[in-house]
């Protein structure tokens, strides 16, 4: 049997590929949307970073 998520504690991986999906979305959003200023730099990589290793960690789950 496997273990149940370390963050969400479900044995399906789809809570973590949802957070990382929403996380790419805002950090892409801005970009995109006229009138909303851009995210820094670093929070935008951050936001990115976050996003895809939460998408991976559900995935290989």
């Amino acid at each position: 049997m496997r273990e149940p998520c370390a963050i969400f504690p479900v044995q399906s991986g789809v809570p973590p590929i949802g957070i990382g999906v929403l996380l790419i979305i805002f950090a892409i959003a801005p970009l995109i949307v006229a009138g909303m200023p851009a995210l820094p730099a670093p929070v935008l990589l951050i936001f990115l970073g976050a996003g895809i290793f939460f998408i991976w960690i559900g995935l290989t789950k």
